[in-house]
């Protein structure tokens, strides 16, 4: 008996070390967050629509520290508890829940994610795990600080 308890409370255990949070759109819409991880000379605020992601980048001068160029640019995205395989675009701005993001790179015509390592009312923490159908492509973590 006592080698049932000890077997259930292992494999009850191993669930709750590898249960996936899982956030909302709700938390996630109208927020904005800069990026702590970008050299200094360039600041990156992300925002969230209900159905994009809104990339804006400030360059600056190394040594004058005159702003250089600004880009800005969106992609839709939807939350997924799973990665796909190919972006499916009827979800976005639909599916409410998941602990992965979901990206479509407009340009390129490809899909991204990123996994929400970490979500509180200041701090977003986001993983991307390697693409091995890419070489150049590593795994990192982006961390962001809460602007609005």
């Amino acid at each position: 008996m006592k080698t049932i308890l000890v077997t259930l409370f292992a494999l009850f255990s191993t669930f709750a070390v590898n249960a996936q949070t899982t956030y909302t759109l709700d938390q996630l819409v109208g927020t904005k967050w800069k990026a702590l991880n970008t050299p200094k000379q360039i600041v990156e605020i992300i925002e969230f629509t209900s159905n994009e992601i809104i990339n804006n980048a400030k360059f600056y001068s190394y040594t004058t520290g005159e702003l250089r160029k600004e880009s800005s640019h969106s992609k839709p995205y939807y939350l997924s508890n799973a990665i796909p395989s190919s972006f499916d675009h009827a979800k976005v701005g639909k599916v409410k829940k998941g602990s992965y993001i979901i990206l479509y790179n407009k340009k390129m015509k490809t899909m991204d994610y990123f996994y929400i390592k970490t979500f509180t009312k200041d701090k977003l923490v986001l993983y991307h795990k390697r693409n091995y159908k890419d070489m150049d492509d590593d795994d990192f973590t982006a961390d962001f600080e809460r602007v609005k």
